[in-house]
């Protein structure tokens, strides 16, 4: 599939691709990420086809008010324009940008469950080799150990954590051509 893939670093609040280009714009721990996140949905939504799919997979707080703690542990380790939004809020986005018939599916984390994930998806090889990187990663590199050093500073995950934070899943579709409006089409 190499000769099938391109990657691109690219800013998601303007996307260097054409309008209506891909068929689907799916994103992972992506949204939370950018400092205007209405302007990356629009732009995501502007890349996709009509009629294609927008998707979202994101850290969304399941219940508020959130507690102060749970707002500061969770955002030791990220930048300021780093956040999770409520359901709504992440739905907001994708109406907001034209996007409809809107699928949105939460649940909460279970720390024992997403281990377990990893052990399955990477078995005990891709964990030790994960896990060397990161040796590697915290012995090179001042900022990582930073970084490592400040998560062990604030404790172990609070108890109450999944009873609030958990991972969404938004979709929605793009309005399909509308009669009389120029149809693009591939060349031949």
């Amino acid at each position: 599939m190499a000769d099938c893939v391109e990657f691109r670093v690219a800013d998601a609040q303007d996307l260097p691709f054409a309008d209506g280009l891909f068929d689907a714009v799916i994103t992972e721990s992506v949204t939370a990420f950018p400092a205007d996140k209405q302007k990356a949905v629009n732009e995501y939504g502007r890349v996709t086809k009509p009629g294609g799919y927008v998707g979202l997979s994101e850290s969304t707080w399941l219940k508020w008010p959130v507690p102060p703690e749970l707002l500061d542990w969770v955002a030791q380790d990220s930048g300021s324009t780093v956040s999770a939004f409520t359901g709504d809020e992440w739905v907001g986005l994708l109406e907001s940008a034209g996007l409809t018939g809107l699928v949105v599916r939460t649940r909460e984390v279970k720390p024992a469950d997403e281990v377990k994930g990893l052990a399955q998806r990477y078995g005990r090889g891709g964990i030790l080799r994960s896990s060397l990187r990161g040796l590697r990663l915290y012995l090179k590199s001042r900022d990582y150990r930073a970084f490592v050093q400040g998560v062990r500073r604030g404790g172990v995950i609070p108890p109450n954590l999944t009873e609030y934070f958990g991972y969404g899943l938004y979709a929605g579709q793009k309005a399909a051509v509308a009669a009389g409006d120029p149809v693009k089409r591939d060349a031949p």
